[in-house]
């Protein structure tokens, strides 16, 4: 099992790839800067100054917002190749708060109350409609840059008006009250479709920022199963297998961001957990899964149980509480929408076949 690594040579990804060692066959370390996109008759092909990457079980990206656009395009060329932690789209999600807070909040997670504006204008109008503190964000940003903290109409003004000279849209978002005199909020690090550790991150004397690279102070903790269930959550309604969640708890918990390259050194040294050893695991076990879907899939001889059913292997996608599934499933067995199903239940196992209800009913 051979897995490459390729970010911007950060520590983090230096810790992760070195765990990996302990998993892998082989372990290599490419920057992401040195990344080259081909596109010609045979496709899309991605290369490095040593030449194309083709020979990898799982392929793991990292890297700032500054190379959306890169990250998102090297994914593309390879996600149903090999094993990769974090889906093509999921950049411009994951990098961008707007978009982010949408695709959370239209997958029912909870998320602060947000108003997105383009210009001083509308913003100075919404001043005078909602209650302060308030936060202002631009779109893009990390480790807690670009978060601004207004406790007034005026002072929310200024900051507008300083914005407004670089004509930058940002994001007005209520401010939730977490700690007594500090801001705090809990940073958890999902892997592989679990939590593999968490914090309580505390800012700084009054910062409303707890970011540790903003100089906030962290606590190891433990999460309850719901805030649990939202970070694992969070990351699988972003497409990453690998996330640090970000949350607030005041009245109820809420997510404010799913950071998809997050930093591992705080986290590791108030927890006492080797989280790089635990992503690098979660790696390894994913990746073997998706070779062992693939070499089923590649299989054209298709083998049925003693019941005459075809066994096939998918990832459960349930939005809301309903659960969707993939085309080939639905025109295998001939649904169509409208259809009457019959559904039978225990616990583990489900079956539906149609029922021609209405069919009957017309003889």
């Amino acid at each position: 099992m051979k897995l490459c690594v390729i970010s911007l040579g950060g520590e983090s990804s230096k810790l992760i790839a070195k765990e990996a060692e302990n998993f892998f066959d082989s372990v290599t370390e490419i920057g992401l800067k040195n990344i080259e996109l081909l596109l010609g008759d045979k496709g899309l092909v991605v290369k490095d100054h040593e030449g194309e990457l083709s020979d990898y079980d799982a392929i793991y990206v990292r890297g700032s917002h500054r190379y959306i656009l890169l990250q998102r395009a090297l994914t593309r060329a390879l996600y149903k190749k090999v094993y990769m932690p974090i889906r093509p789209n999921a950049f411009t999600l994951g990098h961008n708060k707007l978009l982010g807070s949408l695709e959370l909040q239209q997958k029912g997670i909870n998320i602060p109350t947000s108003y997105f504006v383009a210009n001083a204008k509308q913003a100075k109008s919404l001043l005078g409609e909602i209650n302060f503190p308030i936060i202002i964000k631009i779109p893009e940003g990390t480790q807690g840059k670009g978060v601004m903290f207004a406790d007034s109409e005026s002072s929310a003004r200024s900051m507008i008006d300083a914005l407004d000279v670089f004509k930058q849209s940002y994001i007005i978002q209520e401010y939730i009250e977490t700690g007594e005199v500090k801001s705090e909020d809990i940073r958890v690090i999902v892997a592989g479709g679990k939590v593999v550790g968490a914090m309580k991150r505390v800012s700084h004397s009054t910062d409303v920022r707890a970011n540790i690279h903003a100089d906030g102070k962290g606590e190891t903790m433990i999460l309850d199963p719901e805030t649990e269930k939202m970070s694992v959550k969070a990351a699988r309604a972003l497409g990453v297998d690998i996330a640090a969640i970000d949350i607030l708890q005041g009245r109820k918990a809420s997510v404010i961001e799913v950071n998809l390259s997050p930093g591992l050194k705080g986290i590791m040294k108030y927890t006492g957990k080797n989280i790089a050893r635990e992503v690098a695991k979660a790696l390894y076990d994913k990746a073997v899964e998706f070779k062992k879907k693939k070499e089923l899939g590649g299989n054209k001889k298709v083998v049925s149980d003693e019941n005459g059913f075809d066994e096939q292997y998918i990832e459960s996608h349930i939005d809301k509480g309903s659960l969707c599934l993939p085309k080939f499933i639905t025109k295998g067995v001939g649904f169509v929408n409208g259809d009457d199903l019959v559904v039978k239940l225990k616990k583990g196992e489900m079956r539906i076949t149609k029922h021609n209800i209405r069919k009957e009913e017309e003889d």
